[in-house]
């Protein structure tokens, strides 16, 4: 007897269900992602918030490829692309 296979529903948030590791990474990248806006890119006061230590967040900033924010919530290097089309 064969057995059905179950697919893996995606949610309204995108997230597959089944395959927790990914899912946990991409709620995480979100959650920083968000603090880190809300909160000025202070990296203190959001590992204060997430109730992590200051090197932790650093290493989850590097294991999941956030780079710096500035106030608007866009990467410091796409103001500066933006700057270097005005310019020239």
């Amino acid at each position: 007897m064969e057995r059905n296979r179950m697919q893996s529903p995606v949610g309204s948030d995108g997230l597959v269900a089944g395959n927790l590791k990914d899912s946990v990474r991409t709620y995480e990248r979100a959650l920083i992602i968000d603090a880190l806006k809300v909160n000025g890119n202070d990296k203190r006061k959001v590992a204060k918030l997430l109730g992590i230590s200051l090197s932790s967040l650093y290493r989850k900033l590097r294991e999941l490829s956030i780079e710096d924010l500035d106030e608007c919530g866009k990467p410091e290097h796409e103001h500066a692309s933006e700057l270097n089309a005005a310019l020239n």
